[in-house]
């Protein structure tokens, strides 16, 4: 599926349409699947779903879909898993990350495996008090900046910190 269309249209695959992509996916097709068929701008895709539905709009990447059911009063933070976890990242335990906070890493030790992530922090000021938020943390100095840029016209300041992450 392409990532962005212009001028989408979604319709019912014909029958021998719904028959070819079926036989694609043939024992993972669930039972009452409709197979819609994308067609944008020349290109042709196809969804196997068992219901369907659209919101328009034009959002950022890291702006929430607009079925995001996101209420600031129920401010529960989404979840999802992050790319990497039990993929290219290990994850270590508290002990060793207290030890090597407390010790180093030994001379010449080498990690296999480094990364920085991007920390997004923001002032903000109210009746002349300003407190510090850390609002979020970034696989990608890209997401880090363009959250920056979204947020930064309704606080006193914010900025986005690299740091290292030994894994």
């Amino acid at each position: 599926m392409q990532r962005a269309h212009r001028g989408l249209a979604i319709r019912c695959a014909t029958e021998d349409e719904a028959t070819r992509i079926g036989r694609g996916i043939a024992g993972h097709l669930p039972a009452g699947a409709h197979v819609l068929i994308l067609e944008s701008e020349g290109v042709t895709g196809h969804v196997v779903t068992l219901a369907v539905g659209w919101s328009e709009g034009v959002l950022s990447d890291l702006q929430p879909s607009l079925f995001n059911t996101f209420s600031p009063y129920n401010p529960v933070w989404p979840t999802a898993p992050l790319a990497g976890v039990d993929g290219e990242l290990d994850i270590a335990s508290p002990q060793a990350v207290a030890e090597v906070f407390r010790t180093g890493l030994a001379e010449g030790v080498r990690r296999k495996r480094h990364r920085h992530v991007h920390v997004l922090t923001a002032v903000t000021e109210l009746d002349g008090r300003r407190t510090r938020h850390n609002l979020g943390v970034f696989l990608t100095e890209a997401d880090a900046e363009e959250a920056r840029r979204l947020i930064e016209p309704d606080v006193a300041s914010c900025w986005v910190e690299p740091l290292p992450m030994v894994f």
